[in-house]
């Protein structure tokens, strides 16, 4: 495993969204890395304490808290928790960000609000708040969950909140430097629970995906990682994008031999 090479030992990693899916494997797998982990949840304590107790099942160290990162007043409330109980926050992974494709026409003020504040904001101010303390330690990673939703243009809010992210990113990794890097990991269509649901939905994305299958949690967890190790001390402001080829500008193949235009 590339955990096995990554030392985290020492540092102190915040995960938001960790209850389950993604964000659950990015916390066990800094956790295998030596960090000592805080599993961020908001609706549901029973799926955190699970991961958190499979951490310290495994050797590592873990912990749970509560927040509902589209409330400011939470997210300083988690970054202070788990600086009190963990000790301040030296690997930073906003990962929560709630999805939404509500056309234009019908979607709501309350839910354009809603999915900004978690996916956008939060990181924002989540990083504002770790940073002070990065740059007293002369170290600090921070890595943003994208989605290849910024470079389409028919997921309304939520592509415009993935979009305005990457811009974060690379703001965030000029101004904090060269103590702190930003980066972000930017995953297409994940292989997932939810998708197995929607087959039609799933067949297409892999039909349009030149390595003819879907990102896993596992690779999303693995790049995090990666991103924290000393193989990256010099990758800074740069979008990873793992969508197997997905959004490459491909031009359509014709038989020009046949004398179809080109």
């Amino acid at each position: 495993m590339v955990e096995r090479e990554v030392v985290l030992e020492g540092k102190v990693a915040l995960v938001t969204g960790a209850s389950s899916g993604t964000g659950a494997e990015i916390a066990r797998a800094l956790a295998r890395a030596g960090a000592r982990v805080a599993v961020h949840y908001r609706s549901s304590r029973a799926s955190a304490e699970a991961v958190a107790g499979a951490i310290r099942s495994a050797g590592g160290e873990a912990d749970v808290f509560r927040a509902d990162v589209a409330r400011s007043m939470d997210v300083r409330r988690l970054m202070a928790e788990v600086g009190e109980r963990l000790g301040p926050v030296t690997v930073l992974v906003n990962n929560a960000g709630p999805f939404a494709d509500t056309p234009f026409a019908t979607l709501g003020e309350a839910d354009w609000d809603y999915v900004l504040d978690a996916n956008l904001k939060a990181a924002w101010l989540a990083a504002q708040l770790a940073a002070p303390g990065m740059a007293r330690l002369g170290w600090g990673r921070i890595v943003n969950l994208g989605a290849t939703s910024a470079f389409v243009r028919s997921h309304s809010v939520y592509g415009l909140a993935k979009a305005a992210l990457l811009h974060l990113t690379e703001s965030l990794a000029v101004e904090l430097a060269p103590a702190v890097t930003v980066n972000a990991v930017v995953p297409s269509q994940i292989a997932s629970a939810r998708t197995d649901r929607m087959p039609a939905y799933k067949a297409a994305a892999i039909a349009g995906t030149p390595l003819g299958r879907l990102v896993t949690e596992g690779e999303i967890a693995r790049m995090v990682v990666l991103l924290c190790s000393a193989a990256f001390d010099f990758v800074t402001g740069r979008a990873i994008i793992l969508d197997g080829g997905r959004t490459l500008p491909v031009f359509p193949r014709v038989n020009l031999a046949a004398g179809a235009e080109p």
